[in-house]
Formats: C-alpha cells, structure tokens, sequence
C-alpha cells in the first residue's frame, strides 16, 4: 500500500519527487524517504512520520540530480523508523530499491546473503531485493538478465524500482501483482504506483501488464516478460476522472468528498450501454453469485445483494474478500464472481478474482479507478464515474456503489433516480452543524453503537467503520433483532445508540429497539423521517423511496465521523495505520 515515484529527467528532479509523494500519500504515511543520484553518488534522505517532514529535511540541503527515486511507507515488514524507511541501499550504495508489496520469501533470502557478507541496515522485506541486484550485477549480467534472476528469486506481490549508480541513464521496473505504470513524458518517463503522481507533467501512461519488467530510460521504454519476452507497448490517454485532485475551499479532501455525493451521483449512470448490458446478462445467466469485497465495499455488497434479491429475484452470496478461500470450492464455471473495489488494486479481492478464473468461473467488477488489475481480470465492468476519492475513509465511493447496485438490480438506468437521491442528498446536507455539535458529545463517548435493520444494517455497519476509521473510537454496527442476544449487556448509563429507523417496513420494530436502549439508560439518536419522544437527539431524514434510505442515511453518519475525529484532533484524510488502496494481503 505504499506510494512510489522514480523519475528520469533532462532536470532536477528532487523537488519534483516530493510533490509526487504528497499525492501518493493516501497509500501511506508512516515514513518517507527520497534517493536522488548526484555527482556519481546515490544520496540518500529519510524521515519517519508524514512527507511534510521530509519536505522540511530536503529543503534544509537538497539533492541536485535529474535521476530519483522515491517513497512514502505503510509499514509492514520491521517497525516505523528511519532504518525502515525507503530507500534502501545495497551494501556499495550502488544499487537503491524502493517497493511497494511483501516478498514472502525474504527471510531466506536474507540469511543467505548475509552469510554471503552482505550487511543489511534494517528489518524490512524489501532490503534483500537492492542486495540481490548488486550481486547479479556484479557477476556481470546486463540489466534485463539481472532482473529475470531476482524476479524467479522472490516470492509475493510487489512491484519494484531500481536506481543504478553505474547506469544513471537506466531504472530497472519489476510488476507482480501489485499495480505499476510509467507515465510516458517529453525527455523524461516517471514510473509510479499511481497516475496521480505525474499527471501535471504528462497523461500518457504505460499499465505494466503483471509478471513485467521494465528498463525505463529518458526516451526510451523497453518491457519484457519475466522469461524475457519482449512485450509490446501500448501507451494510453488517462481519463478525466484521474485529473489531479484539488480541496479548493475545503479544509480536508474526505469533507469534500462529502459534499461532492449529491453531484456525482448522477454520473454512475453514465455507463457504456453495451458494457452495463453485458454485466447485468451475466448477472442473469448465473446460477451461483458470490459477490466479494472488503471494507466499505463490503457494506455496500450488503445492500447490493438486498437490491439484486428483491429488484431482480437473483440469490446472491457475499464474501469478505479476505475469507474467499472458505467458498472457493464453489468456483467453477457454473459460477459467477461479483468483485467489488474502488481502486480495482485490493489485493484479497484481485486473488479471489484469479483463483475463480482459474477455476473456470465468470469474474466481473465494480470499480472506479480505470484502468485496474481488477478491470483486466474482468470479463465484463461498470465503474462509479466519480472522479478520485482521495480521502482514505470511503464515502462518495460508498454511495456510488450502493447506487450502481440498485440501477444493476433494476436493470436499467434511470435519471430520475439520480435526481431524487441528489435532492435528498443536499437535505441532509443540510443538517451539518446539528451534527457537528452532535459530535462534541459523541466524541467523549468510550462506545457507540449503531442499530439498523433490513437494508438498514448496513448502514449501521458503515457508519461504526466510519467512526473506528476517522476518530479512532470503539463504535459497533447491529443488527436491530439481534439486541437481546447479547449487545443489550453493553449498554450503560448514557451510551450512545444510534437508531437507523427511516419510516419503511422495519420502522416499529427498529423503534421497540430502540426503546429497549433507552429504558437502560443508553443516549438514543434518532436518524429518521418521524421525530419520537424516546429520542435524546433527532436527526431528520428527507422522504425518498424505501430503497434509497440506506444511501442518503449514510451522508449523516460519514458528517458525525469527520466531526468527531476534529474534535479529537485526528489527522482526517490519513487515519492512523490505515491507506487507501489494500495492496497487500
């Protein structure tokens, strides 16, 4: 999940490098670091803790060099420290590796190349690959040879980029199933994990196809197979929804994105006829459905397969990705897989997607970011439309998917649709300074619960995972029925409730719920479209149709979060130990 930027230039290149690493820093934040090549000698700055801390480092004694390398972590292998941090050097300092991924495979790896003599600086996986490099190298093999050999040497998912201090003109680029591209510029090429890192100097991009590698010069662009098949390039003109992302007014991208719902709505009716088509055929023809997300996605796979069972009477399954393995039995070419991912890199659910094509069933995907490994393993897509969603917590992608689902589940893409769910999306807007005071209050909370039911539970789920991700708070998400089986004992002397209880068919037996609570003393907060005397606080709901309530109950819910995690002062847009895009499992 961390961000990566290499770039070859005709100028200097280290202030370029930090700006790309501020734009990749929703892949992770724990540390920083940039290598630049100066005067024959790969220089080397790193800093633990946000890019803004390595800006102030680098602008204390930069690098001049039009070659380098950088990286912003999300710390899985060995703890957050400078050692830690990216880059890393091999032992002569001739070789600097930056990574993104996991090599499974490293510890042996390891021990054999310190019993070797080589000298390891610090606890990460990714350290081996810059001394495996220097070793192939040295025994006299070209860049492309060199690289085959470390590629049949690791196991895992990771992509890779290599400086060279002996090659200043060259970057070595190794792809396995982890996301890379080169953006393909005038007398410079920059490869990263993400467009959104050069998009202001280019938006030509190469997709490494996975299982590639790259040797990567000004002008030049050569990628070839891990057996070292030369592959054809194709360089595409990115879409407009991968412009660069811009907070204007706002104070943080995640209330932005927020406020952005009741305008991009209606663009996840923009879809390609033919592509919508296709989707909801294979839909139809299946005879078992198994749709497979994590985090918000889940939540909104939740409400997807309630819309696809009532709208278009299709039984459907819904698996974390991270536990698809305990139905995998079940792939095979009677089946489909509905994947479901906003980046279209969350690395549980392309497995998932690979094990199932492998198995001969039908793979097809929800995604908004386009292209996408997810996308190429897909044989049919719909994608949200909605431009990048840049804060880490999801929220315009949450209701973007929710929406997509039920035109899926209807079979047809109406406007009207968008146009309620935007009136009642600006409505309940409308409540954001009720709610921010509300969270003054929330935030001193040590639990809070959350109470739906019927295609309100998932909302329920959705709106703790929310308060867990931006304010750092023990919150729960319920299922209204499921009370008395247990969460009742939770509940003390002003705890918190949230009752999600719009006036549809589970509107009194949500509120006898709700009653419950109050009777032992929990705070009841009323999200509805009918005040009650048992609620502590109402927030009022605008009338939509039953099926919509779960989208525009979120918008409340997201708004409560964001203000709790800034009355806590939490840092919003980069939550403590989480990023955006899961890359590694």
């Amino acid at each position: 999940m961390c961000g990566i930027i290499g770039i070859l230039s005709d100028y200097p290149v280290g202030d370029y490098l930090i700006e790309g690493l501020k734009r990749l820093e929703y892949r992770g934040y724990d540390s920083a670091g940039i290598a630049v090549l100066q005067d024959h000698k790969i220089q080397v700055l790193r800093t633990v803790g946000a890019v803004n801390k390595l800006e102030q480092s680098y602008a204390a004694s930069p690098f001049v060099g039009n070659v380098g390398i950088a990286h912003t972590r999300w710390a899985t292998h060995g703890g957050v420290s400078e050692k830690n941090a990216h880059p890393h050097l091999s032992c002569k300092g001739d070789v600097a590796v930056i990574h993104n991924g996991i090599i499974q495979n490293y510890s042996e790896l390891r021990q054999r190349l310190q019993n070797n003599g080589h000298i390891f600086r610090s606890d990460t996986d990714t350290e081996v690959a810059a001394h495996l490099l220097e070793d192939e190298l040295g025994s006299g093999k070209s860049l492309l040879q060199a690289a085959i050999a470390i590629a049949k040497e690791l196991r895992g998912e990771y992509a890779l980029v290599f400086m060279l201090k002996d090659f200043p003109d060259k970057m070595i680029a190794i792809r396995k199933s982890s996301p890379l591209l080169i953006g393909v510029g005038q007398n410079e090429n920059i490869v990263s994990s993400d467009a959104l890192a050069f998009l202001d100097k280019t938006n030509r991009a190469i997709f490494l196809e996975d299982e590639s590698i790259a040797i990567i010069g000004k002008k030049d662009i050569e990628v070839y197979t891990f057996s070292g098949q030369r592959r054809k390039l194709h360089a595409i003109e990115l879409a407009a929804e991968f412009s660069l992302p811009d907070k204007e007014s706002y104070e943080h991208f995640t209330i932005k994105e927020i406020h952005e719902q009741p305008e991009v709505i209606a663009k996840v009716l923009e879809q390609e006829p033919g592509s919508f088509t296709l989707f909801r055929k294979e839909i139809e023809r299946a005879k078992r459905i198994f749709i497979v997300a994590a985090g918000s996605s889940f939540h909104a796979s939740l409400l997807g397969r309630s819309y696809l069972s009532e709208y278009a009477g299709i039984y459907s399954d819904v698996v974390l990705a991270s536990e698809y393995k305990s139905v995998a039995k079940w792939f095979d070419d009677d089946c489909l897989i509905l994947c479901v991912s906003q980046s279209g890199e969350t690395m549980d659910v392309i497995e998932a997607a690979k094990t199932a094509k492998q198995n001969g069933a039908t793979v097809i995907s929800i995604v908004n970011r386009s292209p996408s490994t997810l996308e190429k393993t897909s044989d049919a897509v719909v994608r949200l439309n909605i431009g990048a969603e840049v804060g880490v917590a999801a929220t315009k992608s949450f209701t973007a998917q929710a929406f997509l689902f039920y035109a899926v589940a209807k079979g047809n893409m109406q406007a009207h649709d968008a146009v309620e769910l935007k009136g009642a999306m600006t409505e309940v807007l409308r409540h954001e300074a009720m709610i921010a005071k509300l969270s003054d209050i929330i935030s001193r909370s040590k639990d809070v619960y959350y109470l739906g039911r019927g295609l309100n539970y998932a909302i329920a789920l959705e709106g703790a995972l929310k308060l867990k991700e931006l304010a750092y708070m023990h919150a729960e998400g319920l299922a209204a029925g499921e009370l008395k089986h247990g969460p009742l004992a939770l509940i003390e002397k002003g705890t918190p409730l949230f009752l999600i209880n719009p006036e549809d068919d589970t509107y009194e037996e949500t509120l006898s719920n709700g009653v419950e609570v109050k009777s032992r003393g929990g705070m009841l907060i009323g999200l509805s479209t009918k005040p009650s005397v048992h609620y502590d606080f109402f927030v009022r709901l605008p009338e939509v149709r039953r099926e919509f309530y779960p989208i525009v109950e979120s918008i409340p819910l997201q708004l409560l979060a964001y203000y709790s995690a800034k009355v806590l002062n939490k840092d919003v847009d980069r939550p403590r130990n989480l990023a955006k895009s899961v890359t590694v499992k």
